[in-house]
């Protein structure tokens, strides 16, 4: 497999990261995209995106006809019920490359997808595609860390702007990567632009890497407010906790609320992390990934 996988199918081109792979694939003008979505999907898509509608639940000979003919296919799901159909899809069309829906924190810490749930599907996903591998078809995983767009907008990382509160786990100086919408993006142009360099393995990306305090430091620089409550937690502690109210809330919020804080954690719970500091550069270069300042990331994402 040889220059850039130009036809390019994309599956949750909606919902929180979807959106920006979509504006990544667009602003290149190496690709031609289409995005496959469900018949009932209200989702709005800009001018002139190519649009292919499948039933609800997905069935495979649909999908495999709205694959054919496309170099690429690009998962951004997640629910993970269908993602063995999608996968055989991909092959039975006669696609190069899938690149699942696996973005988050590294897979092969057995710790992590033991206390992290999606974590844990997300790595029987991976055991699927190796399984699968096959002459003319190949996969690639994105390790990215965190969201830190969605993390800061939903106050993920413990902070709240408005209240001036925050909660700092251990020390606060263990540092982990994470990656903003638009270095996912970027990762995902590298992917397809260098198939061969990309073929059957994970690829490791982050915009930053930063500790809680650091991420601190920001949010009263932003905010031009140097005092703000803190409080301190244990790591261990926290996910104990996040795991029960994870397995016994009522509320779907509290449950999310919950499996929030076990992603931080999961991060943080060891020096790098689960997702590494060394193996989260790893690949920047190679895919274009730039790197990214905290304090602008901040800014951008509380106004």
């Amino acid at each position: 497999m040889s220059g850039t996988l130009r036809k390019v199918a994309l599956i949750g081109g909606s919902g929180n990261l979807g959106p920006h792979l979509l504006d990544a694939l667009r602003k290149d003008s190496s690709f031609e995209v289409t995005v496959i979505c469900r018949q009932s999907s209200q989702s709005q898509f800009p001018a002139e995106t190519k649009i292919i509608r499948v039933a609800d639940n997905y069935p495979i000979d649909e999908v495999t006809a709205a694959f054919r003919g496309h170099d690429a296919v690009v998962l951004s799901l997640t629910f993970t019920d269908i993602m063995e159909t999608l996968v055989d899809a991909a092959i039975a069309a006669g696609v190069k490359r899938l690149i699942p829906s696996m973005w988050g924190g590294r897979l092969d810490d057995a710790e992590a997808r033991e206390i992290f749930p999606p974590a844990a599907a997300k790595a029987r996903q991976l055991d699927y595609v190796k399984f699968k591998e096959t002459l003319g078809w190949s996969w690639t995983g994105v390790t990215c860390g965190p969201f830190l767009d969605l993390c800061i907008q939903k106050n993920f990382f413990g902070f709240d702007s408005k209240t001036r509160t925050g909660r700092i786990w251990d020390d606060g100086e263990k540092r982990f990567a994470v990656t903003t919408y638009k270095g996912v993006g970027q990762a995902l142009v590298g992917i397809l632009h260098n198939p061969l360099e990309t073929a059957n393995r994970i690829v490791h990306v982050s915009s930053m890497e930063m500790s809680l305090n650091e991420l601190l430091m920001a949010y009263k620089d932003v905010t031009e407010v140097t005092e703000w409550d803190i409080t301190y937690g244990d790591t261990e502690a926290g996910i104990r906790d996040a795991r029960e109210q994870h397995r016994t809330a009522w509320e779907f919020g509290d449950r999310m609320e919950a499996l929030a804080l076990l992603g931080l954690l999961t991060e943080i719970r060891k020096e790098g992390g689960a997702h590494s500091g060394t193996k989260g550069i790893a690949d920047n270069d190679l895919l274009g990934v730039a790197q990214e300042n905290l304090v602008e990331c901040v800014r951008q994402n509380l106004t």
